[in-house]
């Protein structure tokens, strides 16, 4: 009779010996028992836990077995089968309905023995029992070493884990350290501080992931796809870069019918929290900002957590990525609606949303450029006044003082690396000293030392910075700032749409028919030249700044064509 064997050991027993031990005790069988044996019919899985049903060679022998390539398949014991009960059981049936005897060594079993049915049943149980306390036993283990302050398979893009304590070696003669501790990989880190910064600056995740994959920048899967979206939204949730590790939050279980594990909550009491400043990358502040404006942008997606279609919480995406400087910040004067580009023509025209749809009358258009023109020249106005420029001076002294703010995290990264790097070159030295140099090994520590001489000039050079005085700018560097305020603007458009969104307040386009000559528009918003600078204001505030409260007006004229166009389009 032709027979096939099937071997297999788990991940948690990396021993490939023990395939070639599982073959020979079925080839002894095989031949006290007239069994031939091809060697295309030996099947083995390495490394592939027991209760996974989509192992390769598991699917290859089954695959054997429907075409009826063989009589017999031989297991050294049950449990290579399958740990869980039900999945060994659905094995065995398989190949039972294809005529096919399953023999196990070890166990002495044959499913075609009638008396060896229920001790079948029995080894299957016992098996998946073995399996649960295998479990049970590895989180034990797990957690008596989170008790201990270390570590267990919690390794993070921005982090690298380290040895520490004494080591010792395992049952199976490898070296083990007491645990494992997580320290700051800084180049990870400034990659995970960067990401979250030009976030919060208005960049939205494509963005990001288009400036990364252009400048090549590392991620933690070396892919040729790179960076994408779903990658740059899991590190700006992720807790930990504020330092707060969650360990034993989920658990995972196997589908019965499909054999994917899928994720389930675990209850907050069973969760293992550590929260260690001296694993925070990202600064609270930075993490507080980044938070508030993924909780507005979940708004702007329709449904979310399973639902369907829009909510009545619905937002607008131009809310939070607008796309030209006044987008989202102008409300038609006759019914309230939200007046937006409505055409892409000539640089594009505002008008009223709701004249699109017939519920207002107003279908007056002006152009993008001139409305921008006109309301940031009135901000210019006020901005070239001597006093707002010595209040300008100020600001800028404090806002440099708040960018310096951020040099204790950038000097920690850079500290962190060069703890590294001699830690690295003692190593390398202490090998040479044990006479087990090498030409590679002298490369390798004439480049660490560099690197240390490097690391050590940088950290001398932000040591410094931290304690240098800041002098204001020239006047005339604030001149130009004021004669370019548009252009300034518009570097980051996002950002500042926003700033000037709430700072000014909704501004109210107002339509004007005189008597003599075309309709135009007159803007009217609270226009505070110092309150460009200043905090936003608190929510539920009226109309932007509250410290003047001056009110402008401006002409906006529109094309003696765009009437005409608008009528059109509606």
């Amino acid at each position: 009779m032709a027979a096939a064997i099937y071997a297999r050991y788990s991940s948690e027993n990396q021993r490939p010996e023990s395939i070639d031990d599982q073959v020979s005790a079925c080839r002894k069988l095989a031949k006290l028992r007239s069994l031939s044996i091809s060697d295309d019919h030996i099947y083995a899985d390495q490394a592939q836990s027991g209760a996974r049903s989509d192992r390769p060679a598991l699917a290859a022998l089954m695959g054997s077995a429907r075409a009826s390539e063989f009589d017999v398949v031989l297991v050294d014991d049950l449990s290579r089968l399958a740990r869980d009960n039900h999945l060994m059981l659905s094995i065995i049936a398989e190949l039972h309905f294809e005529g096919i005897r399953v023999i196990s060594v070890a166990d002495g079993l044959d499913s075609t023995d009638e008396e060896s049915t229920l001790a079948i049943q029995v080894r299957g149980i016992f098996n998946e029992l073995q399996l649960r306390d295998l479990k049970k036993k590895t989180l034990r283990g797990q957690i008596g070493q989170k008790e201990r302050g270390f570590f267990v398979g919690e390794k993070t893009f921005g982090y690298r884990s380290i040895p520490v304590g004494e080591m010792k070696m395992d049952k199976k003669g490898r070296p083990r350290p007491d645990g494992y501790k997580m320290e700051i990989e800084p180049k990870e880190g400034a990659i995970i501080l960067r990401i979250f910064t030009s976030y919060a600056e208005g960049m939205s995740l494509t963005q990001i992931v288009k400036t990364f994959n252009e400048e090549k920048v590392p991620g933690s899967i070396r892919s040729a796809k790179g960076w994408s979206p779903a990658t740059i939204s899991r590190v700006l949730d992720n807790e930990k870069y504020v330092g707060r590790w969650v360990w034993n939050k989920t658990a995972s279980r196997r589908d019965p019918k499909t054999g994917r594990r899928r994720r389930f909550d675990k209850p907050e009491s069973d969760w293992v929290i550590n929260e260690d400043e001296r694993l925070r990358i990202v600064p609270r502040e930075l993490w507080d900002a980044v938070r508030g404006q993924r909780k507005a942008m979940h708004r702007t997606w329709p449904g979310g957590n399973g639902k369907r279609g829009f909510s009545n919480e619905q937002g607008s995406r131009q809310a939070h990525f607008p796309t030209h400087l006044l987008a989202g910040a102008m409300v038609c004067g006759s019914c309230g609606a939200t007046i937006a580009q409505v055409s892409g023509k000539s640089g594009g025209y505002y008008g009223c949303l709701a004249a699109t749809k017939g519920a207002c009358d107003n279908k007056t258009l002006v152009r993008r450029t001139l409305a921008e023109k006109v309301i940031l020249g009135a901000v210019q106005e006020q901005i070239a006044d001597p006093e707002h420029i010595a209040y300008v001076l100020r600001r800028v002294e404090e806002e440099i003082a708040k960018l310096r703010s951020d040099l204790p995290d950038t000097l920690k990264l850079n500290e962190a690396e060069l703890t590294a790097e001699q830690r690295r070159l003692a190593n390398f030295v202490d090998f040479i000293g044990e006479g087990r140099g090498s030409q590679a090994l002298a490369k390798a520590l004439v480049e660490t030392e560099r690197r240390v001489d490097q690391l050590a000039d940088e950290v001398v050079t932000l040591r410094r910075s931290r304690e240098k005085i800041f002098r204001p700018p020239p006047i005339e560097w604030i001149k130009d700032r004021r004669n370019n305020v548009q252009q300034i603007l518009e570097q980051h458009t996002a950002r500042s749409a926003q700033t000037l969104r709430n700072l000014l307040g909704p501004i109210s386009l107002e339509l004007v028919t005189p008597d003599i000559g075309r309709p135009f528009y007159r803007a009217v918003t609270t226009l505070d030249a110092l309150a460009l600078i200043e905090e936003r204001p608190p929510a539920g505030a009226e109309g932007g700044s509250n410290s003047l409260q001056k009110w402008r007006r401006r002409e906006l004229n529109p094309r003696p064509q765009s009437r005409k166009r608008w009528r059109l389009r509606a």
